[in-house]
């Protein structure tokens, strides 16, 4: 659908290690228009680490009350099967993650678009940013990557437990309709980016004309 300018707000959702933030710095890099960044993982890091021990490192070996209240990372793949994690959030975590999308929202309200980088792990996610980005222009992009090349990056990296991306490929796109569906598993950084803007481009039209 055409329109007259750029959306207030683009929602870039993928699994971990999709290389969903190298995508969103390079859009914010690539347009002069003023988007701020802002990701899923900036909000879950403003937490005391002890809610998220370990749930940054390959291997979530300390569980505790705090984990129980923020989040626990389970194995929920059966005896031979590939490795599947699951995030279980607790009740702080969740409160935090429902808190997201209306701080986006407020950022946007108060005259800055925004780039949100996200991970839409379940329907009460989504439906809570549906809520929240209600009346605005809302651009989707959707990050697939095949589970096989993120599994390498995920071991490669050393700061996500592995098979949490395993455990999120299977849902995360369940729930959103997408404007653009980009594949860093075949593409590079530069043509994803490249593919965004030029579908975000093609929705934009000046002043006065129709398309």
């Amino acid at each position: 659908m055409a329109s007259t300018r750029w959306p207030d707000v683009i929602l870039v959702n993928g699994p971990s290690s999709a290389g969903k933030t190298t995508l969103c710095r390079g859009l914010q890099a690539g347009t002069d228009h003023p988007y701020l960044c802002i990701g899923f993982d900036d909000f879950i890091f403003t937490a005391a680490e002890r809610y998220y021990r370990g749930a940054d490192t390959a291997e979530q070996s300390q569980q505790d009350r705090f984990t129980a209240d923020g989040v626990r990372m389970a194995i929920t793949s059966a005896p031979g099967e590939p490795r599947s994690v699951t995030a279980v959030f607790g009740p702080v975590f969740r409160s935090l993650i429902d808190g997201m999308a209306p701080a986006v929202r407020a950022l946007v309200d108060a005259g800055s678009p925004v780039i949100f980088d996200h991970v839409l792990h379940d329907r009460d996610m989504y439906d809570s940013t549906r809520r929240s980005f209600d009346g605005l222009d809302v651009f989707t992009v959707g990050v697939v990557c095949p589970v096989e090349i993120l599994e390498q990056r995920e071991a490669s990296r050393g700061d996500r437990v592995l098979g949490r991306a395993r455990g999120l490929a299977a849902v995360v796109h369940q729930f959103c309709e997408y404007d653009v569906v980009v594949d860093t598993g075949s593409d590079d950084a530069r043509s994803c980016v490249d593919q965004v803007l030029a579908a975000l481009t093609s929705r934009v039209v000046p002043e006065g004309r129709s398309g």
